[in-house]
């Protein structure tokens, strides 16, 4: 994503999501029969439960449904309001932007069935995000890493000559778990979500005299 911030708080600009191998080939089996209007609207659906909060999405490409190539690219504009909220000087930008999947994943403390993952699988988000004239980042959050070797999780959040960047990789490469590892599996993702709650310390234009 390649996104600019506004004085208001709200992020705009371009998407490009690219889906590799089985989640490629999942989507162009499961929407083989639509029309391009119910193709359009379950992919922007996804990029929509992929975020946190209500936003603004819409499909700009003709993504290749009837290639047999390994990846399958949609492109969008996109425009969240209110993702970064004040905090008396400054201002909060939440890092998860796209953790919406993982965020109520296993909340439940106990399972009695096997878990089931559908194929491994891994999400890999790279933002850069434009603050407006005068903005500053004053604090970004440290890298997290976690490697549970079945679940292995990154995000890494950098100040670029005064552009924020974002990098977040979680993979998961398992199917099949039994309940008794529900709980190691549920502690992990916890700390998948503590890290996705993080949030990047921005001071807005205007505040550096009287701070």
């Amino acid at each position: 994503a390649e996104l600019k911030l506004g004085e208001t708080g709200e992020l705009e600009g371009k998407l490009t999501v690219t889906y590799t191998g089985l989640e490629a080939s999942q989507r162009r089996v499961e929407k083989h029969h639509s029309d391009d209007a119910a193709r359009k609207k379950f992919l922007e659906d996804e990029v929509r439960e992929a975020i946190p909060i209500t936003s603004d999405v819409e499909l700009t490409n003709q993504p290749d449904w009837q290639s047999s190539s390994p990846s399958l690219v949609a492109e969008y504009s996109l425009k969240i309001s209110g993702w970064v909220s004040a905090a008396g000087r400054r201002a909060l930008l939440p890092v998860g932007l796209f953790s919406a999947p993982e965020k109520h994943l296993f909340d439940h403390a106990d399972r009695v069935h096997p878990i089931y993952f559908e194929f491994p699988f891994q999400r890999a988000d790279d933002l850069t995000i434009d603050l407006p004239l005068g903005w500053q980042i004053t604090t970004v959050p440290p890298p997290q890493t976690l490697d549970a070797k079945a679940v292995t999780y990154l995000l890494e959040s950098k100040n670029d000559k005064g552009t924020l960047h974002l990098n977040r990789v979680l993979n998961v490469d398992v199917m099949l778990l039994p309940p008794a590892n529900y709980p190691n599996l549920r502690k992990i993702f916890q700390l998948v979500r503590t890290g996705d709650e993080q949030q990047v310390i921005l001071q807005p234009g205007g505040t550096t005299a009287s701070n």
